[in-house]
């Protein structure tokens, strides 16, 4: 355990209901104790771990109480950072939680560095590196998808499949060594339970980054550019969608510019839906930023909203949509399906021949659900089945990508009939890169870097 105690916020900046200030280290309690007098009259020592005690929160110096507030003591090593921590709930006015900690610093503690606690929590062994990264995978979620992946992992899942991995090299290795220590072994053997034990290996590494691939849409958002030509209700669209009035809506063709972007959560998956200038040649330099901007988003988007309207026949601008947008993921939306039609169903098929066409009403909101639904369906099909999920740090995948390289150049010395203690060199580069990955054997420039990114109090 560290020497030193360290004190943070643990709640964000700001007004709020309640301030928490948490210490952490040798001496939590004795400064804890200089600073809170509780209604009991027991002194923080002889607190029950893991109990909310009511006091008062005051200044040694002066007997002067700056707050009513609730402690609580948890002792080594059943604590989150496996040392003694304490904390003070207090009322959430931020002077008299910048006041406290101003306190806890007088009295001896350090300000905690982003994400000191728990980094103490993996140092004094209470969880492994591929837990603490999963802490702060938790803490930046934005979908429920993404907060349910980063509970399992945060529970060991991911880092028991870890361990079964780092075992099978750790027999192979033995295998490897015992071939040179008996000779009597009959080669062949031991090159056949070795390639076997590799193959299996580096079927499961490479399906763990295949996987974890495919989580991009949960972490960052499904980006669903709307485009169309002008007027034909995509800023409508956008806004029935969102559920509010975010895009201007005017008769007006080419009132939209600019792209608009709006964040919406649809079954626990992040939607970034974007509403585009119409796409047409204009003599209006500033509406042809806008269509470059539009044309630009349309090579970025995840999927593609076709836009066409109901009440007017198709145009030229139509034809060339089609066109753009052929091989990309895409829903083909019916507008205006309120007004009488100049567009028929069977016209706009002969754009787009077998697939769905939606049609909706951006005024009514008649086809919304239908249209969301396909959007979700679009998603879960993407992602796949959610118990083969990986969601992978960057630092992860590297290792487990530099693991792959190594077992894949084991498996060609094998095939070469290179010298099986070159293959042992492999294999112990790929037990080295385990052991990285989990934080046995991980330098302390990186572990600064991997916990400078947690918030403070963390």
């Amino acid at each position: 355990m560290r020497d030193d105690t360290i004190v943070a916020i643990a709640t964000p900046l700001g007004v709020g209901a309640i301030g928490i200030v948490r210490l952490s280290g040798r001496d939590a309690v004795r400064i804890a104790s200089r600073l809170f007098r509780a209604r009991s009259g027991k002194r923080v020592e002889e607190f029950r771990s893991f109990r909310m005690y009511l006091g008062e929160v005051y200044d040694p110096e002066t007997g002067k109480s700056l707050d009513e507030a609730l402690c609580v003591v948890m002792r080594a090593p059943k604590s989150y950072t496996r040392e003694d921590v304490v904390e003070f709930h207090l009322h959430g006015g931020p002077l008299v939680v910048r006041k406290v900690l101003d306190l806890c610093l007088e009295e001896g503690a350090r300000l905690a560095r982003p994400g000191e606690f728990t980094e103490r929590a993996f140092l004094n062994g209470r969880i492994d590196l591929l837990q603490a990264e999963a802490v702060a995978t938790l803490v930046r979620a934005r979908s429920e998808k993404v907060l349910e992946l980063s509970l399992r992992h945060l529970s060991g899942a991911f880092g028991e499949k870890v361990r079964r991995w780092k075992e099978c090299l750790v027999l192979v290795g033995a295998y490897l060594v015992a071939s040179c220590d008996f000779p009597d072994v009959p080669i062949d053997d031991v090159v056949g339970f070795v390639r076997q034990n590799l193959r299996w290996l580096s079927e499961e590494i490479r399906r763990e980054l295949v996987q974890s691939s495919r989580l991009r849409p949960l972490e960052e958002g499904t980006l669903v550019v709307i485009v169309g030509k002008p007027n034909v209700g995509k800023s409508s669209l956008l806004n029935l969608l969102v559920g509010r009035d975010r895009a201007i809506v005017t008769p007006f063709p080419g009132t939209t510019r600019d792209a608009i972007e709006e964040l919406v959560f649809l079954e626990g998956f992040p939607f970034r839906f974007v509403d585009t200038a119409g796409i047409r040649e204009s003599d209006d330099p500033v509406e042809r930023i806008g269509v470059e901007r539009a044309r630009a988003c349309l090579k970025q988007a995840d999927v593609v909203i076709a836009v066409f309207d109901r009440s007017q026949p198709l145009e030229a601008e139509d034809w060339e949509l089609a066109r753009s947008i052929r091989g990309r993921p895409h829903l083909v939306v019916l507008n205006k399906s309120d007004l009488p039609p100049k567009l028929s169903r069977e016209e706009l098929e002969r754009l787009y021949p077998g697939e769905t066409i939606l049609e909706v009403s951006a005024l009514t909101g008649e086809g919304k659900e239908a249209l969301l639904q396909a959007l979700v369906e679009y998603v879960q099909h993407s992602v796949g089945p959610e118990e083969d999920l990986a969601l992978l740090t960057a630092r992860q995948k590297e290792e487990l990508t530099g693991i792959l390289g190594s077992l894949e150049e084991a498996l060609k010395a094998l095939e070469g009939e290179v010298s099986l203690d070159v293959v042992g060199v492999l294999v112990d580069e790929a037990l080295l890169g385990m052991k990285r990955l989990t934080g046995e054997a991980v330098d302390e420039e990186v572990l600064r870097t991997l916990f400078s990114q947690f918030c403070i109090g963390k």
